[in-house]
């Protein structure tokens, strides 16, 4: 389960404290803390939060303007939600992956993390027939029909579609 925490705790002890029920990489569990996490990893060795750190990488050159990430008491940003941007430059966010990393010819992503980031890493449930049944990657759901999906807080979602060559944004 995930360590959810409140006020003034400090997250990364929480979720270090909690019990690990099952052998790592054996059972699928979504889990946002865990991006959490990535974020004050980001933080702690660069000295930046991830907002910081992503502005002159991906959001500038994606012309991504004024980018908002929320950060927790200790000024972390909250990794795996929080950040706000608008339905185009979440749609943005959606061709540099349908582009497999690049963005006006220039690499901002390695293709081969991005291939696996949208690959299948991990089963998470055996019906065919549910979009929420394809896998997960790196932060991206795979969907029937060679799609993956990004899911956000209320209804926020991008959609990239390979084999339509296509990218659909949702808020």
């Amino acid at each position: 389960d995930e360590p959810w925490w409140t006020g003034d705790e400090v997250w990364t002890k929480k979720f270090l404290a909690a019990p690990v029920p099952h052998e790592p990489g054996s059972t699928f569990r979504y889990n946002t803390p865990a991006t959490y996490m990535q974020s004050a990893i980001v933080q702690k060795v660069t000295g930046q939060t991830v907002l910081e750190y992503l502005k002159p990488r991906l959001f500038e050159p994606l012309g991504i303007a004024d980018p908002k990430w929320d950060t927790n008491f200790e000024g972390i940003s909250l990794g795996g939600y929080g950040l706000r941007v608008k339905t185009e430059d979440i749609a943005k966010l959606g061709q540099l992956y349908l582009q497999k990393g690049e963005w006006n010819g220039k690499q901002l992503l390695p293709e081969t993390w991005v291939g696996q980031a949208t690959s299948r890493q991990v089963s998470n449930g055996s019906n065919p027939d549910s979009d929420w049944n394809q896998g997960y990657g790196f932060q991206f759901w795979r969907c029937r029909h060679n799609a993956y999906r990004g899911d956000g807080a209320f209804g926020q979602y991008c959609v990239v579609m390979p084999d339509q060559d296509m990218v659909v944004a949702i808020t």
